[in-house]
């Protein structure tokens, strides 16, 4: 959303007491050192369930994994291929989306509209698949990024004001061809714009966590998500290379996605939304029985009411006490994506 919708949001809804709402163990408050966290609000017993949260506003499954992840719960058999899978045709070619079981395929049909967010996820197979018969693109780095980020945005601005008068095979010839990294990115990009499309117009009447039903749980965990900072131009700063990468992957986005999430695609909402992702990720690591292997990344999810654990901790001193957010599914682990 841009950032005149989050406005309306903030102050159309208590946002104070839908933060607090979020578990009885903890408030919700702004930290000295900007941002918010979580302030227990009384001793917590070992063991407790502090917060559940059953599913993200955004997903992404790394490209070398697609087949051994399930879309939906994600869990990972040491690399066999997931016994069920939603297929579509297009053309001469079949792409398809993976799953554990054939009742988290149904589950995922449930949650979707009139298929808009399976067609947008083939969309991506499809265009990703014939990106890879183009050129590769060098890798550039702008030489003055504070002078050519807004340049290189404005051109963006343009080249997008022109796209309604192009014929659609001249659109289709425009998708650039993108590396993995930028597959990853996208496909969390698509999860995030269905919410805002399913949630669009929807009117929120209870924020109570533990009693909300899965559909207004998805509308109060849309609302958390326009409260994320985004860190999009912090994390440019740092790499430079990345302008010219989110770039490709707005273009991507922009050309690939279907006509019901278009409304949303904007400039301000897909930038925004890659840079909440930067500093509130959730990692999907897969498990080991030895902490001497190496554990897979196979993707990352973004739970926004959860996002106030997914914090480092300082040291520990003589009074410490920590809480490791770890929500376990199979052999599976979500961690912080740092």
């Amino acid at each position: 959303m841009t950032a005149s919708e989050q406005s309306t949001l903030v102050d159309e809804y208590p946002i104070e007491s839908i933060l607090n709402q979020i578990s009885p163990w903890f408030d919700v408050q702004k930290t000295k050192y900007g941002g918010r966290g979580c302030f227990a609000t009384g001793s917590i017993p070992k063991g407790s369930v502090i917060h559940r949260c059953s599913t993200p506003v955004g997903s992404t499954i790394a490209k070398p994994f697609k087949k051994e992840v399930c879309t939906t719960c994600f869990k990972y058999d040491y690399g066999s291929t997931m016994k069920s899978k939603i297929s579509k045709k297009s053309g001469k070619n079949t792409y398809s989306i993976f799953f554990c079981s054939d009742e988290c395929a149904e589950k995922f049909t449930q949650d979707d509209v009139n298929e808009v967010l399976l067609n947008n996820l083939i969309a991506v197979e499809k265009n990703y698949l014939q990106g890879l018969t183009k050129p590769e693109v060098e890798l550039k780095e702008p030489k003055d990024l504070e002078k050519e980020y807004l340049e290189e945005w404005d051109k963006v601005a343009t080249w997008e004001s022109k796209l309604d008068a192009m014929k659609p095979t001249k659109r289709q010839n425009m998708i650039p061809r993108i590396d993995d990294s930028e597959y990853l990115e996208i496909k969390y990009v698509m999860g995030v714009l269905f919410n805002i499309y399913k949630c669009h117009g929807a009117r929120i009447s209870n924020y109570d966590f533990p009693e909300l039903k899965p559909d207004e749980a998805n509308q109060v965990e849309m609302v958390l998500f326009d409260l994320l900072y985004s860190s999009e131009y912090e994390k440019v700063k740092k790499y430079p290379y990345l302008l010219y990468s989110y770039i490709n992957i707005y273009k991507f986005i922009r050309l690939s996605c279907t006509p019901e999430l278009q409304p949303f695609i904007n400039l301000s909402t897909v930038r925004a939304i890659i840079g909440k992702n930067l500093s509130n990720a959730f990692g999907i690591w897969s498990e080991v029985s030895d902490p001497s292997e190496d554990k897979e990344f196979l993707g990352y999810a973004v739970y926004p009411s959860a996002s106030y654990f997914n914090h480092k901790t300082s040291k520990p001193g003589k009074n410490y006490a920590s809480i490791m957010v770890i929500i376990q599914m199979s052999q599976l682990k979500f961690e912080e994506l740092s």
